[in-house]
């Protein structure tokens, strides 16, 4: 059970901040719920009483009181992570990861006709193309691209100059 937080006193802006957001519909669901917790608990509700009340857990209840206990309004409407993940993959690197999947492997000296994720991944890696990541975020990347795995053939190539000939 979470320990017993007791809410410090709002300000009269504070007050006038709280009636306001609670009145203002055009606020994400997440945010007023914020603002909702701490009027319930303002209201002399207990922290699980509230959560309750609002629908989060208690914990999310208790954090948001000890949030507004610091620093008051300031962070409530904030966005957690606003610049996302930052990426580890480059879009020359994207590039080079296209080119090479467009091309023959035999074109890059390898010993065989297609390439496989597998051994694109493989080779990509080598080359220091891509970052440690798994085949199956390099399938991921291809197909965003519009690339998908190529069919596997089930006939040979021909190292035969004449083989054109003698196939007509």
């Amino acid at each position: 059970m979470a320990k017993t937080l007791p809410l410090r006193a709002l300000t009269r802006s504070e007050q006038r901040t709280l009636t306001a957001k609670l009145k203002d519909l055009s606020l994400s669901a997440r945010v007023h719920q914020r603002y909702r917790v701490i009027d319930e608990v303002q209201k002399g509700r207990a922290i699980t009483e509230a959560a309750d009340r609002v629908g989060c857990h208690f914990t999310v209840a208790y954090d948001w009181v000890h949030r507004f206990n610091d620093s008051g309004f300031a962070t409530f409407e904030q966005v957690a992570n606003p610049k996302g993940r930052p990426p580890i993959l480059k879009s020359e690197q994207l590039r080079e990861l296209v080119e090479v999947a467009l091309s023959s492997p035999e074109e890059r000296g390898l010993p065989f006709s297609n390439w496989s994720v597998p051994k694109l991944a493989e080779y990509c890696r080598a080359k220091n193309l891509l970052p440690p990541v798994t085949d199956e975020w390099v399938r991921r990347l291809l197909r965003r691209e519009g690339l998908g795995a190529q069919r596997i053939r089930t006939w040979k190539r021909s190292h035969d100059p004449r083989f054109d000939t003698k196939k007509n």
